[in-house]
């Protein structure tokens, strides 16, 4: 899949791979850590995955989303890369359609106030 980003842009969320296997386990204890979502008390629930480059991290991330697409009302897919890619991400989400409505200032702290006033269940990779 080819992803762009510029200013308003945010990437979309890729595809897991139609060759993408194993890793079973992570994505099992990633799919636990996030199943209790509609909890009567909701918190914020954080999961790191790390390792090197080309060990299949994104594609773990994608499958993950795809699984548990329907427990997730928005996806934001940031590129952390650099500074500068988190800060054009960010600026991208105060494009999207649920929140203009709010009217933000484009800046990367009014998304994350945006993002962190949302009721709904999110994820954010």
């Amino acid at each position: 899949m080819h992803r762009t980003m510029s200013d308003g842009v945010i990437p979309l969320v890729p595809n897991p791979s139609n060759r993408f296997t194993g890793q079973t386990e992570v994505i099992t204890k990633l799919r636990s850590h996030f199943s209790n979502l509609n909890n009567s008390v909701q918190k914020r629930q954080f999961f790191l995955l790390y390792g090197m480059g080309g060990i299949g991290k994104t594609q773990i991330c994608a499958k993950l989303i795809d699984e548990m697409s329907d427990s997730f009302s928005f996806v934001f897919w940031i590129d952390a890369s650099s500074v500068g890619t988190i800060t054009q991400g960010l600026k991208g989400i105060c494009n999207l359609p649920a929140a203009q409505s709010s009217r933000l200032d484009s800046s990367p702290e009014s998304a994350l106030h945006w993002i962190g006033s949302l009721k709904e269940n999110y994820i954010m990779v």
